[in-house]
């Protein structure tokens, strides 16, 4: 009972944990913090975001009684803002708490937003979730309110979107077209995506005031309860809805494509050599040559900047074979044969340039920068070298390109909402100048250097929000609009002649290609397709622009478009009863907040205070007649002083504890904090053949930090170093009655003063199934734990561990191989005796241990103990089998097989026995999933030592074991 507690204490605590810093996991004390206030809120943000600061208050005022009468709220208490620029994060999220952290400082977001400004989109979205968690409040203290009422996370995201922004096409029309023709749109896993279209045709069907009916409603206890209010109100349940929506978007979907161009009306399509490709760029007079950056399977969870390289001699060699076994047979057309080769991984931004000799690409990355800052920086690498270079350093730059005689690079680079272009000489990367001067709300997107080298295209965004073309002079250092319609104009590709640019529009909705003549500025529609084409670079071997299609087929698919083409339109004749939603608005509209008088031309800033701004974050109290439970969480509202308490009472005696966690990096850089435990913080482990366990519990005080660091070659390798100060009075509290392995190592309790330290490294790259059979990845780590009665209490010892591990792709298999190595010196308690054990350990979600990791070979029987020891593994992993043999309620699934060769070998010092032991077998692995997380692993299988399997290879009498499965130790 008390382990399931520890594991509620643990979840809740990590969702109340909410800051800015949980993105990075840094901490920045370099940032000093300040605070406005106006009528209704405060406004907290650090040095440099005084006027993004100004700008929000007065939007956030003029916000607020609008947000309020659309959902009928009556009173609203003063709500609390954070803006932040410490990382280049497209982001923000809301807290029931009443306060909102907002990432500004954004650049691509201009073509996500539509015509709309960053801070204007997304600082309405996240106060409505404020108003929503106000309005759908009850005596219930959050986040039990929360849990009763169970609103989906497609209706909390959908409402938002609704009320405050409009259906565009990167929210989310374009990802519809897609899960419509893969036919899995009642599958879309993101709420904010299915949950805009759902709450559109919500309120197309039942109107506004349905929605404003069910955020209001009370059940009996007169809490929200919303499936009730949902069935009450509408007359149907939300699984009909949710039926009734799907037919709907499909119906529209396919009506709506069936009346637009086909691919391959417009031009010659034709598959790129990677499934998965979001950015590509040809190679000049080199049609042999693609670099292309996307993933080279589904499993992949970050992207590759891949080169691929055509094969044509093998190609020829197979056609003369086919030749030479039948002379007479037609010639066949060969299937392209590249190969591929991994230039880079990570973040790699999606627009990436070959230079013009064809020796260099040039491309952004997101990674750690200045003050662990994560930012998208310029690098370039060199083809025959593979030597990477980082053009920029903390410049928030994307979006480069290469000048026709590929000596330069231009690129954007943002600070503070403003947006210019910038170019750098590749032999002196020190050389950056400025190129354009804008100033105020500006952003630009997809740079493009003219064939002539006088002019660079590029997409801008000024104060409107409208994204158009404009030419650059670099001559007369003067800029020209050329386009200037409704909608995204972006990704400028030049003619040859330099007079003419192909480029994507986003004028119908849809993205689709357009020409326009930069003298007269003359513009033709050049594709109307029904899904969605983006213009990518100019093929030089067919005189034609070659886009990117949707993606919805086997393989990453482009066309070539005569760019003089004039594409086929019509007017679009749809049923408007499936395609009315497209157009619903909520019935109190937000106007264009310029159009209302700012109430703030100036205010004064304060120095910002963690204790004046200390919120309730969540409570968690569960009464009934065995006991109580309590779990309470406070903070500030910048995420940066952390207060957790936890108590639990069977009505006799009260346990629990109390900590503190300073995310604000002072005084020396990181994190750090105290816990206080009386009689909750425990360890165990199974500590007989009979699996009884060994508990003891740590009562006492804890002083720890930790800090992590990147050097910002590569997100996935981190460095983690932690040191913690523990005065703890361990207590055996339950021990077995049989000793059969410990017989010499009777459990002690005493008094522990310690040290410890410890430093981990881990490279591991996301991936698909990691939890299960991580196919990548290695790490390192070490610690010393000092224990010494001089600093307080009866035990003076040593602990030290090393531990390492490697995961290595061997075809459709993977090699996992660890070693741990482990000695103790002095006088500790006896239960801390190191040596090897046939006790298994119990590794809960295929990692997490509460206690020793004792060091059980497979298939090894008895114990050897001593003063030191070493295991290690090695193991075969089979493919994972994606499927469940057992699901419940579809939240607790069986499933996930695997099988795997395995073999352990192990020896220990300072005891009689020195010998190394050496065992081998296989086994099969099921997880238990609970939601999406496995949390627990079984391994059951057969093993005996090597030395056995020749003598008895059927393994007769060896008994098969079943144990929680280790997947990686960290």
């Amino acid at each position: 009972m008390k382990r399931i507690i520890l594991y509620f204490f643990l979840i809740t605590n990590i969702i109340y944990s909410q800051g800015a810093w949980m993105v990075s996991n840094r901490t920045h004390p370099e940032l000093s913090w300040e605070t406005i206030k106006t009528e209704n809120f405060n406004i907290h943000f650090h040095d440099g975001l005084y006027d993004i600061a100004l700008k929000g208050a007065n939007m956030a005022e003029k916000l607020r009684p609008i947000l309020m009468k659309q959902v009928g709220l009556k009173s609203l208490k003063q709500l609390d803002i954070v803006f932040t620029s410490e990382d280049e994060v497209m982001n923000g999220f809301a807290v029931p708490a009443n306060y909102t952290v907002i990432w500004v400082d954004q650049n691509d977001a201009t073509i996500w937003g539509e015509g709309e400004k960053w801070l204007r989109v997304v600082l309405a979205h996240e106060l409505q979730h404020l108003v929503f968690f106000n309005v759908t409040k009850s005596w219930l203290p959050s986040p039990m309110d929360q849990l009763y009422s169970r609103p989906p996370a497609w209706f909390v995201e959908g409402q938002a979107e609704y009320f405050t922004e409009k259906w565009r096409p990167f929210r989310f029309d374009i990802s519809h077209k897609y899960h419509v023709l893969k036919n899995s749109i009642h599958k879309i896993k993101d709420p904010h995506n299915d949950g805009f279209s759902k709450v559109l045709y919500f309120a197309d069907r039942f109107g506004d005031e349905k929605l404003k009916n069910i955020l209001n409603h009370r059940d009996t206890l007169r809490l929200f309860n919303f499936s009730q209010a949902f069935k009450k109100f509408t007359g149907i349940t939300m699984k009909q809805f949710e039926e009734d929506w799907r037919r709907n978007m499909n119906t529209y979907y396919f009506g709506l494509r069936s009346q637009k161009e086909a691919y391959t009306d417009i031009g010659n399509t034709y598959a790129l050599p990677m499934r998965y490709v979001y950015g590509f760029d040809w190679f000049i007079k080199d049609s042999t040559k693609i670099v292309m950056v996307g993933r080279k399977n589904d499993k992949q969870r970050d992207l590759s900047l891949i080169l691929a390289i055509r094969d044509t001699d093998k190609e020829k060699q197979i056609l003369n074979k086919r030749l030479k076994k039948n002379k007479n047979e037609q010639q066949k057309k060969i299937k392209p044969i590249w190969e591929l080769k991994e230039l880079d991984y990570g973040r790699i931004g999606r627009y990436v340039k070959v230079s013009p000799d064809g020796k260099k690409i040039v491309y952004s990355k997101y990674g750690y920068a200045k003050n662990q800052s994560l930012t998208w920086d310029v690098h370039v690498i060199d083809i025959d070298s593979k030597e990477k270079t980082r053009l920029t350093h903390t410049k928030r730059a994307n979006n480069a390109c290469w000048s026709p005689d590929g000596k330069k690079i231009a690129f954007v680079s943002h600070k503070n909402s403003t947006s210019n272009l910038f170019s750098v000489v590749l032999d002196k990367p020190k050389s950056i100048e400025r190129i354009t001067n804008y100033s105020g709300d500006v952003q630009i997107v997809t740079p493009a250097w003219s064939p002539d080298g006088d002019k660079i295209a590029y997409a801008l965004s000024k104060e409107d929000g409208n994204v158009d073309i404009v030419v650059f002079d670099l001559n007369r250092k003067e800029p020209i609009r050329v386009t200037s319609q409704e909608g995204v104009d972006y990704r400028p590709v030049w003619h040859p002649t330099s007079n003419k640019i192909t480029y994507t529009s986003h004028s119908n909705m849809t993205p689709n290609f357009h020409t326009v003549d930069i003298n007269t500025k003359n513009i033709i529609q050049n594709t109307n397709i029904g899904d969605a084409v983006n213009t990518i670079s100019w093929n030089y071997d067919r005189s034609a622009i070659t886009g990117l299609t949707l993606g919805d087929v086997d393989s990453a698919r482009v066309v070539d478009v005569d760019p003089s083409r004039i594409a086929a339109s019509k007017d679009i004749i749809m049923n408007p009863h499936y395609s009315s939603w497209r157009d619903k608005s909520p019935d109190h509209v937000i106007p264009n907040l310029d159009s209302i008088p700012d109430a703030y031309d100036t205010l004064i800033s304060h120095k910002y205070s963690s204790i004046n701004n200390i919120k309730h974050l969540g409570t968690i109290l569960l009464p009934d007649v065995t006991g109580l439970f309590y779990n309470g969480a406070y903070t500030d509202v910048t995420g940066r002083n952390i207060f957790n308490s936890f108590v639990f009472s069977d009505w006799d005696k009260v346990y629990g504890g109390f900590g503190y966690l300073s995310a604000t990096g002072r005084p020396i850089g990181g994190f750090w904090g105290f816990n206080f435990y009386k009689d909750i913080f425990f360890n165990e482990r199974i500590y007989n053949q009979n699996n009884d366990y060994l508990i003891e519990f740590y009562n006492g005080l804890e002083l720890f930090g930790y800090r992590n660091y990147n050097f910002g070659k590569v997100l996935s390798s981190n460095h983690n170093l932690r040191y913690a100060l523990k005065f703890f009075d361990r207590k055996v509290v339950l021990e077995p009655d049989s000793l059969d392995i410990f017989s010499q190592a009777v459990p002690e309790s005493g008094k522990e003063g310690s040290l410890t330290l410890s430093y981990t490294f881990v490279s591991k790259r996301p991936e698909l199934d990691g939890l299960y059979i991580p196919r990548n990845g290695y790490g390192f780590k070490v610690e010393g734990n000092f224990v010494d009665k001089d600093l307080w209490g009866d035990f003076t010892y040593n602990r030290y561990n090393i531990d390492f591990y490697s995961n290595k792709k061997i075809g459709p298999t993977v090699l996992f191989i660890r070693g741990r190595y482990e000695i103790i010196s002095g006088n500790p308690p006896a239960q801390e005796t190191a040596g090897i054990v046939d006790i298994p350990s119990s590794y809960y979600a295929g990692q997490i241990i509460f206690g020793k990791e004792h060091m059980s070979p497979r298939g090894f029987e008895g114990s050897i103990l001593g003063d030191g020891a070493f295991m290690g593994s090695a193991e075969l992993r089979g493919p994972l089998l994606n499927l469940n043999i057992l699901e419940i309620l579809k939240f607790v699934k069986a499933g996930k097989l695997s099988f795997s060769c395995i073999s352990d070998f192990g020896k220990v010092w300072g005891s009689q026995n020195n010998d190394w032991i050496i065992t081998a077998g296989a086994e099969a692995r099921l997880a238990i999933i609970i939601g999406n997380m496995p949390l627990f692993i079984y391994s059951m299988g057969i093993a005996q030592p090597v030395e056995n399997w020749s003598e008895n290879p059927n393994a007769d009498g060896i008994e098969p074991y079943i144990r929680l499965a280790l997947v990686n130790p960290f």
